[in-house]
C-alpha cells in the first residue's frame, strides 16, 4: 500500500527517509503476527525452531486466552537476546512498547535495561473494575469453561432457530464494547506518550539501543473516520462469509487504517525532531519496519496471524544513518529477500564496529515466514459446544480450524512457495506475482525450496 513500494498510500517522512536511507524491496516478516517475529528476531532464531511457538494454539487454547499474560513466557530469563548483547558491549538499552505482548512478563524484554509497556499502562491499569473482573474471568480456565458450560445450556431455553441470530447479536455487541473500551475509534493508539517518554527517559550521552513498538497500524481501526454508522471490524465474521465481505465495510476499514497510519508517520517526524534537537541523531542508524503486514481480504485473508501471502509476510523496512542531525545520503535500494531476523547479526555488526551501517550482510541464500497458528482462540471453548446449536457458531469455529494449519514461506531464485505440510496444496509464485500458481510446471524449484525446509 506504501508509495515507496508503488502503492497508493504516501506517508511523507518515511518517503524522506527512504529516498535518503536504504529501502528494502522485499522484507519479509519471520512469522505472521507480533510475537513470532519479535522472539525470532531478539534470539536469531527461527520461527519454527522456537519450542513455546510449535504448539497447537487452538490445543493449548486455555494458555493462550491470557489477557494479563502471566502465562505466556516466550523468552526464558538469562536467555542471550540481542538486548542483552548489545548490553554487554556497552549500549544502555531501551524498549518503549505499546504492545501487550512486549514486556517483561513475557519474556519479550528479557534483556533490556530499561521497559516501559505503555499498553498496559493505559489499557490494564486504568481498567474499570467491571472489565478488569471480566478479563479475570477469562483468564481462569475452569472458571471460564464453567460459565460456557452454563451458556450452552442457557441457550436450550430459547429456539434453535433464534440461537444463531441470538449468538451473532451478542458476538457485535461485545465487539462493540470491546472497540470503544480499547481505543478502535482514536487515531492515537500511544505513539504521542511514546515520543515523551522516549524523550523523558533515554539518556543523552553514551551509546543507546532503543527498541520502540507502535500499535497505531494494528487493527481496529477509526472508521468513524469515514462513516458515521458502526462498522464491524471482526475478522472472523467475515472469512465465515456470515458478513458479506464485499458489501464495502472492508474498503472503509481500509481507509480507516490509511488515515492511522498516515497519522502515526506524522508522529514519528515528530519524533525524529525531537530526538534531533536533543542531539540523539549525531551519530545514530534508524531503523523503520513492520512486524507483519495486514490483509484486507487478498487471498480471502484478513488482517494478520494468515497464511503468509504477501499482504501479510512482506513489510516495510527503510534504514537511514544520521550523522550530525541530518541523514547520510546513500538512496540504495536492494531488491533480493531479506528476512528482519537477519537484523540481529547486522546491528551486532554495527555494534561491534564491523560495520557502520547495515548492509549485504542482510542477504542470505534463502528467507522464510512461518505461519504457526491463529492466537484469536479466546472463545473456542464456546464455539466447541454452540456449533451444536448455532450455524453460525459452527462456520466460524470450522474457519479458526482452517487458518489454524501451519504454513511456511519460502524465498529462494526469485520464487515464493508456499508449503502447507500435506494439509492443502503447496503453491509456487514468482517473487510479487502472487496470482498464478505456478508449481505444477515447477515441480523441480519447488522440490528443491521443500528441501530448505
Amino acid at each position: 500500500m506504501l508509495s515507496i513500494y508503488g502503492g497508493p498510500t504516501r506517508l511523507k517522512n518515511l518517503e524522506a527517509w527512504a529516498r535518503k536511507g536504504v529501502v528494502y524491496e522485499h522484507a519479509v516478516a519471520p512469522g505472521t503476527y507480533t510475537v513470532p517475529t519479535h522472539v525470532s528476531l531478539f534470539l536469531n532464531k527461527r520461527v519454527r525452531k522456537i519450542k513455546m511457538l510449535a504448539r497447537d494454539p487452538m490445543k493449548f487454547s486455555d494458555e493462550n486466552t491470557d489477557p494479563f499474560l502471566k502465562k505466556s513466557v516466550y523468552i526464558k530469563r538469562g536467555e542471550l537476546t540481542l538486548a542483552r548483547h548489545l548490553s554487554m558491549l556497552g549500549y544502555k538499552t531501551y524498549l518503549f512498547s505499546n504492545n501487550p505482548f512486549l514486556s517483561r512478563s513475557t519474556g519479550l524484554g528479557e534483556g533490556f535495561d530499561y521497559v516501559e509497556n505503555l499498553w498496559f499502562r493505559d489499557k490494564i491499569d486504568k481498567n474499570r473494575p467491571s472489565v478488569k473482573a471480566v478479563l479475570t474471568v477469562v483468564e481462569n480456565s475452569h472458571t471460564k469453561r464453567s460459565l460456557v458450560e452454563l451458556s450452552y445450556l442457557l441457550s436450550h431455553l430459547f429456539p434453535k432457530d433464534t440461537v444463531d441470530d441470538l449468538y451473532l447479536k451478542l458476538r457485535i455487541k461485545l465487539n462493540q464494547h470491546f472497540a470503544k473500551e480499547y481505543g478502535f475509534y482514536e487515531l492515537d493508539k500511544g505513539v504521542s506518550k511514546t515520543i515523551e517518554s522516549v524523550e523523558r527517559n533515554v539518556a543523552s550521552d553514551g551509546q543507546s539501543f532503543v527498541f520502540v513498538n507502535l500499535m497505531e497500524a494494528h487493527e481496529g481501526y477509526p472508521t468513524n473516520l469515514i462513516v458515521n454508522d458502526y462498522v464491524e471490524q471482526d475478522k472472523w465474521l467475515y472469512l465465515s462469509n456470515i458478513l458479506d465481505p464485499s458489501d464495502g465495510s472492508i474498503e472503509i476499514i481500509k481507509r480507516a487504517y490509511e488515515a492511522r497510519i498516515r497519522y502515526m508517520d506524522s508522529k514519528l517526524g515528530e519524533f525524529i525532531e525531537r530526538m534531533r534537537k536533543r542531539g540523539l541523531l549525531d551519530n545514530t542508524v534508524l531503523i523503520f519496519a513492520s512486524d507483519h503486514g495486514q490483509g484486507f481480504m487478498e487471498h480471502g485473508i484478513m488482517y494478520h496471524n494468515m497464511f503468509p501471502y504477501d499482504e501479510v509476510s512482506r513489510v516495510p523496512l527503510v534504514a537511514a544513518k544520521f550523522e550530525d542531525g541530518k541523514i547520510v545520503r546513500h538512496g540504495e535500494k536492494v531488491e533480493e529477500p531479506v528476512s528482519l531476523t537477519d537484523l540481529h547479526g547486522s546491528l551486532l555488526d554495527i555494534a561491534y564496529g564491523r560495520e557502520d551501517f547495515l548492509d549485504g550482510s542482510l542477504r542470505k541464500k534463502a528467507v522464510f515466514s512461518d505461519h504457526v497458528g491463529i492466537t484469536e482462540v479466546w472463545d473456542k471453548c464456546l464455539l466447541e459446544k454452540l456449533r451444536k446449536r448455532s450455524n453460525n457458531a459452527k462456520r466460524i469455529y470450522a474457519t479458526k480450524l482452517y487458518h489454524n494449519r501451519k504454513a511456511t514461506a519460502i524465498y529462494y531464485k526469485g520464487y515464493k512457495l508456499i508449503h502447507f505440510f500435506g494439509k492443502g496444496k503447496d503453491e509456487l509464485y514468482k517473487i510479487g506475482e502472487e496470482n498464478e500458481n505456478i508449481i505444477d510446471s515447477n515441480r523441480g524449484i519447488a522440490h528443491e525450496m521443500l528441501g530448505m525446509n
